[in-house]
């Protein structure tokens, strides 16, 4: 996890592995529901625009036995970050909880 400020913004990036493009799409696609009230771009990825700055969602590499997803958020608030930050990881921790079972 990586965290840094840049007038006007806090940084933030975290990355995931995940075991199958599967998961991907699928958080991606709870992302998206989550956040469906909010202008969104999905070329590449997933990037969603909130009042206070944006995140991007992208998969890193797509070879079968590495598979990275990056979560990049930038907040010109660190209040507005942490509650996006919580919302992706939550989304996250729950799909990694399901697909477990």
């Amino acid at each position: 996890m990586n965290i840094s400020f840049e007038s006007p913004y806090y940084n933030f990036i975290t990355y995931e592995n995940i075991k199958t493009i599967d998961v991907y799409d699928k958080f991606i696609n709870w992302v998206r529901g989550e956040f469906d009230l909010f202008q969104m771009d999905e070329l590449d990825g997933l990037k969603v625009y909130y009042p206070n700055g944006w995140f991007y969602i992208e998969l890193l590499t797509e070879s079968d036995l590495d598979l990275i997803i990056a979560i990049k958020i930038k907040s010109k608030t660190l209040d507005s970050w942490l509650k996006t930050e919580a919302q992706i990881q939550i989304i996250f921790n729950h799909l990694i909880q399901i697909i477990q079972k």
